[in-house]
């Protein structure tokens, strides 16, 4: 073998590493099928027959759906149909039917099943006889996590040389001046934690809002479940509840009365509703008679009012805990006694509608979806008690249109924000007044971190039991969509998981500054509403002819992110804080 040959070996194989990162499938023709026409997570299935058949369907994504009809083939000849393969799905080879949907249950002229795995760009073959059905890999697909292991790994290295830099500059320049935002920070006994945590969360929203490069376990779970994007939404309202204590302390010992402490609360609640509606114009209809009503930031609004004004209205000015060793140790949990008196309570009245109301012909307690769900058990009872009370104190027309759960169920209009769920809300920012008065109330960190981590533990437990251990099969099941309790309890955990990492690195050791997270933590509520107004605007949001991988719309989300970290950073440095 001379050199030439060896360069020549080298150089392919560098080509084939950069198509790999780059999810290039390598050829634009395989066997007569146009490889370059499928797109993301999409691959070709060609299917050869000795007799007539019908091959069925239904993706894990949509729980106990009846079986859909994918490609009816005849003896002989060969045929070929394009696939999903973002979500694995269940298939079934049926003799003699040709009807659209097969029930789960039925099993007549059944004969086969399969669980294939199947990549994006790939090539499958499946051979059917009666003998039963095989299938086998013609063109390997390619591996759609590579850019993304990619592009962590570039972040990760920039984050490690920017603060390698800033630690060489900090040297460098030593000075008694403090940083952007310091001096109010101090002023008001922020923790950096919180600004942190925040701004992971902002970040993180603002990346899955962007599309999260296409990856569906980055963004929300369609119905039952928890995906990467569900949790960005429960960690704002947590952390909202976890700064109510601080700011009412505060304003207490400012001298200020509780009534105008009452009247800012709703002042910035009817703010943060009507800049919500707004926002909502963006991607739905400005018409009147079909104006959303709910959203995120009125979600916000609400819970918001519940928890900081009961608060407000029933925090002591001046706490004194109980004597001994059990009140001092409990001395937190204590100080918040009433907020937990409206917790049971709110809990109380939310699982009375969710399991006594429900809509005509609708079963009492139904908490699925509608549409196929369960083989069309409910078709027009999508949402349960929840939905039937928005489309009947909204009106269908002032609901969010385009859900996930009504794209993959063909259920009835649902809206993900409704009015059920602002019950189960406050009761998350609730549960952050208490991590907030753990703050107030414990003064070592060895305290505050294992009260968050035992409270984390206690709500992880609890919402695994409710939900039964599995995705679907609970009392009452992890859902975003309905805001349930055990959706409260998961995400209320992780949130004080995170808190006790993020406070533990920036307050406890200060090992870590907060960056790149801090400065969009502390405009959060900005960096909210500009990217939901730049949605389509350049340079945050672009686009080429043809986006068919993971890898360019990864690129695009990242960039999109990136450009609002950086204004964050502008802005603080510039000591520019937004508030309500």
């Amino acid at each position: 073998m001379n050199d030439s040959t060896v360069a020549n070996d080298t150089w392919q194989w560098y080509k084939d590493v950069v198509r790999s990162w780059m999810e290039d499938p390598g050829v634009e023709e395989h066997q007569g099928l146009n490889i370059s026409a499928l797109m993301m997570d999409q691959a070709y299935v060609v299917a050869e027959t000795d007799r007539s058949v019908a091959v069925y369907s239904v993706s894990d994504d949509c729980f106990r759906c009846p079986f859909e009809l994918q490609k009816s083939l005849s003896a002989g000849f060969d045929s070929w149909w394009v696939v999903d393969t973002a979500r694995r799905s269940t298939w079934r080879v049926y003799t003699d039917t040709a009807e659209q949907y097969i029930s789960l249950r039925n099993t007549t002229g059944l004969l086969c099943q399969l669980r294939p795995n199947l990549g994006e760009f790939g090539v499958y073959a499946l051979n059917v006889t009666g003998g039963g059905c095989d299938m086998r890999t013609t063109k390997e697909p390619v591996d759609i996590y590579m850019p993304l292991l990619l592009m962590l790994g570039l972040l990760l290295g920039v984050w490690v040389v920017y603060g390698i830099l800033k630690l060489i500059m900090s040297r460098v320049r030593r000075s008694a001046k403090l940083r952007y935002g310091d001096k109010e920070l101090a002023i008001q006994q922020r923790l950096r934690a919180l600004d942190t945590f925040r701004g992971i969360a902002i970040v993180f929203m603002i990346f899955v809002n962007d599309g999260a490069g296409g990856y569906w376990w980055l963004e929300h779970a369609t119905w039952n479940g928890l995906a990467a994007g569900d949790l960005v939404f429960p960690a704002f309202l947590w952390i909202m509840g976890v700064c109510v204590p601080l700011s009412v302390k505060s304003a207490f010992a400012k001298g200020i009365p509780r009534w105008k402490i009452l009247i800012h609360i709703f002042r910035r609640s009817i703010m943060m509703f009507l800049l919500g509606i707004s926002l909502n114009t963006i991607y739905g209809s400005n018409m009147l008679s079909q104006l959303r009503i709910f959203g995120v930031l009125q979600r916000l609004a609400v819970a918001y009012l519940i928890s900081a004004g009961f608060y407000a209205l029933t925090a002591p000015k001046y706490y004194t805990p109980p004597r001994g060793a059990c009140g001092q140790a409990l001395k937190d949990v204590l100080s918040c006694v009433w907020c937990w008196i409206l917790v049971g309570l709110l809990i109380a009245v939310h699982s009375a509608i969710t399991f006594i109301v429900h809509g005509p012909d609708c079963p009492a307690g139904y908490l699925g979806p509608g549409g196929k769900h369960d083989d069309w058990v409910a078709p027009e009872c999508s949402g349960g008690a929840s939905g039937y009370i928005d489309r009947l104190l909204l009106g269908d027309s002032h609901l969010y249109q385009h859900s996930d759960a009504r794209r993959v169920y063909g259920g009835i209009v649902t809206d993900p924000e409704g009015i059920l769920g602002c019950l189960t809300s406050a009761i998350q920012a609730l549960l952050g007044v208490q991590a907030g008065a753990t703050v107030l109330l414990q003064r070592s960190h060895k305290a505050r971190v294992s009260r968050w981590l035992a409270w984390a533990l206690v709500f992880a437990l609890a919402a695994a039991l409710l939900a039964g251990f599995s995705r679907d099969y609970g009392v009452v099941p992890i859902n975003k969509n309905l805001w349930s309790i055990s959706f409260v309890l998961a995400t209320s955990a992780v949130s004080l998981a995170l808190l006790s990492i993020c406070y533990t690195f920036t307050d406890a050791w200060r090992l870590w500054a907060g960056g790149p997270f801090r400065a969009p933590g502390l405009n959060a509520i900005a960096l909210y509403v500009g990217h939901s107004i730049c949605a389509h605007l350049f340079p945050f949001h672009w686009r080429i002819p043809v986006m068919r991988t993971h890898t360019i719309r990864l690129v695009e989300a990242f960039w999109g992110t990136a450009l609002w970290v950086i204004i964050a950073h502008m802005m603080a440095k510039k000591k520019i804080f937004i508030t309500l």
